[in-house]
């Protein structure tokens, strides 16, 4: 009996359809485009992250603080300019000569004699608060600001009325050192007394602490 031999043949696969195929090569591309944009939205990330950084620490954060810092050292000026404590006149004229700078310390410094004069002989005592502040101008790269102050100075004295009168002041102000100082004070409207919301009266005193006629603290 002849034996014949069987060869086993492979079995032959199930050619891919069409449309697997398709989809195949669509999941393919769509993970190409996922990984591209991840790629993309890493490589805009770190450019704002880094372009935030250098804004925050090297241009907008360096001028906010100066700004407030001026603003800050305006608001103390304009209070300490026009405080007269009469128990106390040479700290008062002296804790307003620490706010000042420049020109307007030279005339203070000049007429320091006159204003304790003017003081002791006007027999009133000031205290202020400000009222609203901002900075008008800022070039943090000369340490120099302008600001506009408006602020409100009480004034009362023995046998004199009280007066309760808002002045409105431009302060240009200068960084001397660590601290910003006033170098120039105008005023810029006159006094209005808060009680009647009037204009003061032609005889009513303003402080006028710009650099001649000199500066009169508690006025």
């Amino acid at each position: 009996m002849n034996s014949e031999t069987a060869t086993a043949t492979p079995p032959t696969s199930e050619p891919t359809p069409p449309a697997e195929r398709s989809a195949s090569r669509m999941r393919t591309a769509l993970t190409m485009v996922a990984a591209v944009a991840a790629i993309v939205a890493l490589a805009a990330a770190l450019w704002f992250g880094v372009g935030w950084v250098r804004a925050a620490f090297f241009t907008d954060g360096p001028r906010a603080a100066a700004r407030d810092a001026a603003l800050d050292g305006a608001r103390q000026a304009a209070i300490n300019i026009t405080t007269m404590k009469l128990d106390d006149v040479d700290g008062s004229l002296a804790t307003a000569r620490s706010s000042m700078t420049g020109d307007l310390l030279d005339t203070a410094n000049k007429n320091k004699d006159q204003m304790k004069q003017r003081a002791v002989a006007g027999g009133v005592n000031s205290e202020a608060k400000v009222l609203s502040a901002a900075v008008t101008e800022l070039n943090s790269e000369r340490d120099h600001a302008a600001t506009l102050v408006v602020l409100e100075v009480d004034s009362s004295g023995p046998g004199k009325p009280s007066d309760r009168l808002r002045f409105t002041w431009a302060i240009d102000m200068v960084k001397s050192g660590d601290t910003w100082k006033a170098e120039q004070v105008q005023t810029v409207a006159e006094p209005v007394p808060l009680d009647s919301m009037a204009p003061a009266a032609p005889g009513t005193p303003a402080p006028s602490p710009t650099p001649g006629p000199a500066p009169k603290p508690g006025s």
